[in-house]
């Protein structure tokens, strides 16, 4: 795929939700990203709307996730694949996507992200620069995983499903969560150790935010879902009864 199509698809992508309706979901998104291709493709008047009817039907996938999918559409498109093909193989990929991406942007790395931004709070950043860092990284994981897919998409076409199976991207979501964990354990030291330190809570306090972060970086990751969970949890709860005691 050509650099300059490439990027201005990757741009569309970032508006793929933008017509969301309940009777196509994302089929009216999907169709405005691969139009730029679609018109290289077809100068045709009559055979442009077909096409670009062919990919507003119904499309509903992880909005990140989704540019494996565009991507693997594109390529199809190129390749001359027939409008039934390429209809089946649209249906078929939505699903796992949206699993795939659920798991990992929005149980996985938008709570790391958010977690990560706290502690930047509780260790005395100005609130703007907490926001400026949680935005910057934020959205450099989800740029990146919506350019990367749209790139692997394009180079697999057709053998996109077989090809899901060893992108490894449950690994990946199960080591962000294990990242999670970690700054869990992190942050519920810092809630700790803060106040102990400044004089607000008895020294022991200190002790326990230090062992918090130890259980976090140490065993979180190992221990993530439920236990580790049930752990930050009952640290938590720890640390409200002694405002109490």
């Amino acid at each position: 795929m050509p650099r300059g199509l490439w990027a201005r698809l990757l741009l569309r992508s970032l508006l793929l939700q933008a017509a969301w309706n309940y009777r196509t979901l994302q089929g009216a998104g999907a169709a405005f990203v691969l139009l730029p291709l679609l018109r290289r493709l077809y100068p045709e008047p009559a055979a442009l709307r077909l096409a670009v009817a062919r990919h507003a039907g119904h499309f509903n996938a992880h909005p990140y996730l989704a540019s494996l999918a565009l991507g693997s559409l594109a390529r199809l498109e190129a390749d001359g694949r027939d409008a039934e093909t390429i209809r089946r193989f649209r249906v078929a990929l939505g699903g796992p996507l949206g699993a795939l991406g659920d798991r990992l942007v929005w149980a996985a790395w938008l709570p790391l992200c958010a977690v990560l931004a706290v502690c930047l709070l509780l260790a005395g950043l100005a609130p703007v620069a907490v926001l400026a860092s949680f935005l910057v990284l934020y959205n450099a994981g989800h740029v990146t995983l919506r350019a990367w897919g749209l790139a692997e998409g394009w180079a697999a076409g057709i053998g996109l499903a077989a090809r899901l199976q060893t992108l490894a991207l449950s690994r990946l979501a199960t080591r962000v969560e294990g990242w999670l964990a970690g700054a869990l354990g992190f942050l519920v030291g810092l809630g700790l150790a803060a106040p102990a330190l400044s004089g607000e809570l008895p020294p022991v306090w200190g002790v326990l935010g230090a062992a918090a972060l130890a259980a976090g970086m140490g065993a979180g990751p190992r221990l993530w879902r439920p236990a580790a969970v049930l752990t930050v949890g009952a640290v938590g709860l720890v640390l409200l009864s002694g405002f109490f005691l």
